[in-house]
């Protein structure tokens, strides 16, 4: 856990707000790789996990941009109240959304303040000199986060902006214009990132060239009904069984009677609950998992995921 202070806020939209964060006492900061992300406790005791947008340079600094969510549950707002000189705890940068090779051609493709992940990847794949497209979708350049920024950027020569109040990107065109060797880091909202990945793959792009994080898990009133499903299960070191009533989750069921699993995003997208399945058929209802991982069935997000048999045995 590290002791931040806000060392500077910039408001980069309307709704978007950059924090430079530093240690309370000057101290240097972990390292980290494009990519990652780190998790902030705020003072009213909530976490929240949001991507560095800047590489590291003095080694003293983190920067991350909020946006206002409309839909917040208290963590966006809470930083926006926030002011230069306020503390803040945070947890060492982690990474779920690497540069799998700053050497390899890379297509970045953000929406909204997805854009955040792939900004510190083009100033690697720049630094790398591998060839890049970077591809930024907003509604209009009012609302894109970095949007000056991006334009005075070393690598302004790969940037295309698409704004839908003009003309929404045309994926197909995008994708086929691309060079197929390119791996694909995408990252924005959920209806997004699916477009790109569908399109993608029904294009020819293999699983392993397809990269992406969630800002926000897919959610669905058949999601919500199937919440309410009762099922069972089972801690395998011990041969627990415990009851998840509906409207209760994996991870709330097992804290109640006494099985601690480390929680984050609470909505399936940073990975932190990944937890083995031993036995029975989980309802994944995560964004952190790929398609062939949730084919394969050992894997399952509890803070979220739900179970289409009676029971689960859990790898605890």
């Amino acid at each position: 856990m590290l002791d931040l202070v806000i060392k500077q806020i910039i408001q980069e939209t309307s709704k978007v707000k950059r924090f430079v964060l530093a240690h309370e006492d000057g101290l240097g900061l972990p390292t980290y790789q494009p990519g990652a992300h780190i998790e902030l406790q705020l003072p009213s005791g909530l976490r929240r996990q949001y991507s560095l947008c800047k590489l590291p340079t003095t080694g003293k600094e983190y920067e991350i941009a909020v946006l206002l969510d409309p839909f917040s549950q208290g963590g966006s707002e809470e930083l926006h109240r926030m002011k230069e000189g306020d503390a803040l705890k945070c947890f060492t940068p982690q990474n779920h959304f690497l540069l799998s090779n700053p050497r390899v051609p890379a297509l970045l493709m953000g929406a909204g303040i997805g854009v955040t992940p792939l900004i510190p990847m083009a100033q690697m794949l720049k630094k790398a000199g591998t060839d890049f497209q970077f591809h930024y979708s907003a509604k209009n350049p009012e609302s894109a986060a970095f949007y000056e920024a991006l334009q005075q950027s070393a690598f302004v020569d790969k940037m295309t902006f698409h704004f839908s109040e003009r003309q929404r990107i045309d994926l197909k065109k995008v994708l086929g214009g691309a060079d197929p060797k390119m791996h694909i880091y995408v990252c924005g909202p959920s209806a997004y990132i699916e477009a790109v990945l569908d399109t993608a793959m029904a294009m020819g792009w293999s699983s392993e060239k397809l990269h992406r994080e969630f800002f926000s898990g897919k959610r669905s009133a058949s999601m919500d009904e199937a919440l309410k499903e009762s099922f069972q299960v089972k801690v395998a070191s011990t041969g627990e069984v415990f009851d998840v009533e509906p409207g209760v989750s994996i991870t709330q069921a097992l804290e109640m009677n006494g099985v601690d699993i480390p929680v984050s995003c609470e909505e399936g997208w940073c990975g932190t609950c990944m937890t083995r399945l031993l036995e029975g058929v989980p309802d994944h209802r995560d964004t952190f998992l790929s398609d062939a991982e949730r084919l394969e069935g050992k894997i399952i997000m509890p803070c979220c995921s739900g179970s289409r048999s009676d029971l689960l045995v859990l790898d605890l």
